[in-house]
């Protein structure tokens, strides 16, 4: 039986080790990263809250090299989708050494009195197209996925708050749910970010991306809890695909409305860290950006989307290819003239499609000439050819 000094020991022992792991995460180069102080803000907002809280019920082969991994939803405390139905995340092994592969899956928003979310997870594991693919043949040969190799996990988006959220709501008009939505997103986001680094490790380079919804969480609190789970270990590239995080804040009632019931229901805001000021719900989502560039020195960021996309245009209630492209063009360019060498975009015009890294798109579409799967290619590997390219306007036919 230990005496009280042993215990007192093994006390301090762990805490020692613990302060060692998170040094090491924190500090294990001169390269640089997410500076402690912010650090620590992101921690104080509860960013973290759900770290090592969660893990998969079960396991279960799913085919192709994927593995689905099913969570358990504990009455609503645990990762869940939207109508209470079980999340799910795959994962796939790659051949290349330290570098892993997160995508967040779209599929809409839900809020109050308005339920276009995909309300469960995807039955199935990614088909092999765009990124998941080994690459792509349009007819003229071959053409080679840079993330070929790469290690691949995949969440299913089912809880209708862009990944962003953390409440639970009451609503008897949600029939689906029972009358409850669940808000889930933090919570999946952290199981999803805590199984890739028990699956995985820690990787050299972490690439985080999304598409729709899964962009917007890709590039909003993604990144920064990403740190808090594998501290400054990885370089972060970071892609959205398509996922606006620009507002519409047109004085309009419909738009006023839509804006303030999303705040509420998802109750997002509270994870925002103290040191951005202008981080909220009634401002651009891009301000989460500037702060993360500005705090966390490895990490380089990407955006694609059409000036015409129209599944864009209806979520954020905007009727018009002009009016849409001003507000990317203008909340993106502002984040690029900030930091032009760590932020850049990707804008293609006269097309009003919507995501491009899980469809043939990521290997067909250009820009000015420059296909999407070389300047992402470029854009991982920081070279001199990733340039920010925003088209000239071309009317969607």
């Amino acid at each position: 039986m230990l005496s009280g000094i042993s215990k007192r020991s093994l006390v301090r022992f762990a805490l020692l080790a613990a302060s060692l792991n998170l040094l090491a995460a924190f500090a294990h180069d001169c390269d640089g990263g997410l500076e402690a102080n912010a650090y620590r803000e992101l921690r104080a907002a509860g960013l973290g809250l759900y770290l090592d809280q969660f893990e998969p019920a079960h396991s279960e082969d799913a085919g192709n090299g994927w593995t689905r991994h099913v969570f358990d939803a504990d009455d609503g405390d645990g990762p869940i989708c939207i109508d209470g139905s079980d999340f799910v995340v795959y994962t796939r092994p790659g051949t290349v050494p330290n570098r892993v592969a997160v995508f967040l899956d779209g599929g809409g928003a839900c809020w109050q009195d308005f339920y276009f979310c995909s309300q469960q997870s995807d039955p199935e594991a990614p088909p092999p197209v765009g990124i998941f693919a080994d690459g792509f043949d349009p007819g003229t040969g071959f053409i080679e996925n840079p993330l070929a190799g790469y290690a691949m996990v995949a969440a299913s988006y089912c809880d209708g708050s862009v990944w962003v959220g953390d409440n639970v709501v009451d609503d008897p008009n949600f029939v689906e749910g029972g009358g409850i939505r669940h808000h889930r997103g933090i919570r999946n986001l952290t199981a999803t970010l805590d199984l890739a680094k028990h699956e995985f490790g820690y990787p050299h380079l972490l690439f985080l991306t999304g598409a729709s919804a899964g962009g917007v969480g890709a590039a909003g609190l993604a990144p920064s809890l990403a740190r808090l789970v594998w501290g400054n270990w990885p370089t972060l590239r970071v892609f959205n695909d398509a996922g606006p995080i620009a507002t519409n804040l047109l004085p309009l009632p419909p738009v006023i409305a839509a804006n303030q019931a999303r705040a509420a229901d998802w109750d997002f805001e509270r994870f925002y860290p103290a040191g951005c000021e202008t981080c909220s719900a009634q401002n651009q989502g891009t301000e989460i950006v500037k702060w993360r560039l500005e705090a966390d020195s490895k990490l380089t960021e990407a955006f694609y989307s059409t000036d015409g996309d129209e599944t864009n245009r209806f979520f954020l209630g905007i009727p018009t290819q002009e009016f849409y492209r001003a507000l990317i063009t203008g909340v993106h360019q502002e984040v690029n003239d900030l930091y032009p060498n760590r932020y850049r975009a990707y804008i293609r015009s006269g097309d009003d499609s919507h995501t491009a890294l899980a469809t043939p798109l990521f290997y067909t579409a250009t820009a000015n000439g420059v296909p999407l799967h070389r300047w992402t290619a470029a854009f991982i590997e920081y070279k001199e050819d990733w340039t920010h390219i925003i088209e000239d306007f071309v009317p969607v036919p």
